[in-house]
């Protein structure tokens, strides 16, 4: 009997130092973990720098602002990134701390495909098939949608401007504008002389194609001459020369 009364006195005497030894770590932890300072960082598409990086460090400051404590512990980081992610232009936004004591804030920007012109308003055509308001202020270096009617018609029209885009003749920045009308679309290049009508519907990549195979045949002399190239036609590519 008192060897197990021993025991157990022991027992409890180890319990007891292994909850005082896990209080002390947890107030070491929480007291070492503290945010003493932040990052910012953003990821932008080549000549695309959308997000207002002002307001994303004026979010930032407003949120540390309103912490009464600086542990990394009490800190709701994901209440961040959810304001973060809802500012215009940004794709996604990432919030965490690092053993530096300091709080990571990352953004990657939403990347465009064109920019929009419709009913006297700009607007910008995102790669995941979205119409965003052109931000005020912003040189973007893209391909001008017109011709489009509503939104609608600019969603629509992202499967043939990636065609247009894509095609061996062309490439995101060499087009100028992209031209929409009825069952056609007009091609604007953006070092070449000459407009491009092709047809609108699923003929669009044969077009193109043959567009490609013209100017691999055409000396770059004829084709400094040429106005407009219609490949509409049947296995051929009319010219109009200037």
């Amino acid at each position: 009997m008192k060897k197990i009364a021993i025991l157990r006195a022991l027992g409890i005497a180890i319990s007891l130092s292994l909850l005082a030894l896990g209080f002390i770590s947890s107030e070491m932890s929480l007291t070492n973990w503290q945010i003493k300072s932040h990052e910012i960082t953003f990821e932008y598409p080549e000549n695309q720098r959308l997000i207002n990086e002002s307001l994303v460090a004026q979010e930032v400051h407003q949120f540390l602002a309103n912490q009464d404590d600086s542990g990394a512990f009490h800190i709701d980081m994901h209440l961040l990134e959810t304001s973060l992610n809802a500012l215009p232009y940004v794709d996604e936004a990432q919030v965490y701390w690092n053993l530096n004591n300091t709080m990571v804030v990352e953004l990657r920007a939403t990347q465009a495909k064109a920019k929009v012109f419709m009913e006297q308003s700009k607007h910008l055509l995102t790669q995941g098939g979205a119409l965003l308001p052109a931000p005020r202020n912003t040189q973007i270096d893209l391909p001008i949608l017109t011709g489009i009617e509503d939104s609608a018609a600019a969603i629509a029209a992202l499967p043939m401007l990636d065609k247009i885009i894509h095609a061996p003749c062309f490439n995101n920045m060499s087009i100028a504008q992209v031209h929409i009308s009825n069952d056609a679309v007009e091609i604007i290049p953006r070092v070449a002389k000459h407009s491009i009508t092709a047809n609108a519907d699923k003929r669009l990549k044969t077009d193109l194609n043959k567009i490609a195979a013209f100017y691999a045949a055409t000396p770059k002399e004829e084709l400094d001459r040429i106005q407009h190239l219609d490949a509409r036609y049947k296995n051929q590519v009319v010219s109009t020369k200037q």
